[in-house]
């Protein structure tokens, strides 16, 4: 079992390296109030087929009387390393694709960190994946109804989040206009809010 969730999660990670191919990103900085809703546009029409793709990896199904529960597996639950995935995934494929590319460390990240997670993805167990959420009144309606969208609205906030952020490591920040900082420091704070939601649905969903 443990080989063919390796196997499954390798599956799912390539997978998702589709999604990105398709979503083609650009290398260019662009605004906010530009590259969320083209982006977000482009992740909704993959969306359904994306998902379809992840259900016919047919993930191996977990069983119950071997999987230990009451368990303190602190970060090491599904959902956490969910997240931690995606954003290898993304990270790894700007590596490759993107302009200031990297073959060799992308594959060093892919057969250290990537691997690393894959295979705590496979020994997990359940826990609790909502530790990180945020003290706030603030809430999306965010909702996902099997593992694979919750995993797939994972991915794709993460991909706002992280060619949101591109911003902060390529451009001056303190030249930009006060009312692109507000949308940035508004988008952030949502998406990090949607991002919780989405580990805790993965976490949920995945030992349903």
């Amino acid at each position: 079992m443990l080989q063919q969730l390796v196997h499954y999660f390798q599956r799912l990670t390539s997978e998702s390296y589709n999604l990105l191919d398709s979503l083609n990103l650009s290398s260019d900085i662009a605004p906010l109030r530009e590259l969320l809703p083209e982006v977000s546009e482009k992740l909704a029409d993959l969306k359904a087929s994306t998902i379809v793709n992840y259900k016919n990896l047919n993930r191996p199904q977990w069983d119950r009387d071997k999987v230990q529960f009451n368990l303190g597996v602190g970060l090491n639950s599904i959902g956490m390393l969910s997240d931690r995935l995606s954003i290898l995934i993304i990270k790894e494929w700007c590596l490759r694709k993107k302009t200031n590319f990297d073959i060799v460390k992308a594959d060093d990240l892919y057969q250290t960190q990537t691997m690393d997670i894959i295979y705590a993805m496979a020994n997990a167990n359940p826990g609790s994946s909502s530790m990180n959420t945020k003290i706030t009144h603030h809430r999306s309606d965010v909702k996902a109804n099997s593992w694979e969208e919750a995993f797939y609205e994972l991915l794709a906030t993460n991909i706002l989040n992280w060619e949101s952020q591109e911003i902060l490591y390529i451009k001056d920040i303190t030249i930009l206009p006060c009312e692109e900082l507000r949308d940035y420091i508004r988008w952030f704070s949502f998406g990090n809010i949607q991002r919780n939601q989405y580990i805790q649905y993965c976490e949920e969903l995945y030992w349903q």
